[in-house]
């Protein structure tokens, strides 16, 4: 997946990239553009468009009753927000 890049002032000072699996990399540079720190990440949300979660997310639809089910679940597989 493509890189999510943070900036200050208009230089590069992060930039995470995440696998979709919920790991991922995060990259911080010096003000000079070199690496400063490399970090392992595995707490991260797998993606949405994840097999997995589309998967886990049509069957709650199924089994849903209410909107309020369907939105519940959506929350619940997708995160809060998305």
């Amino acid at each position: 997946m493509s890189p999510h890049w943070v900036y200050d002032n208009g230089t590069v000072v992060e930039s995470t990239v995440d696998n979709g699996d919920g790991t991922g990399t995060r990259t911080t540079y010096n003000i000079d553009g070199t690496v400063a720190s490399v970090e392992a990440l595995s707490d991260l949300l797998p993606s949405a468009n994840s097999p997995d979660r589309l998967h886990q997310l049509l069957h709650a639809i199924d089994d849903a009753t209410t909107l309020a089910d369907v939105q519940a679940a959506a929350r619940a597989i997708l995160g809060e927000g998305q």
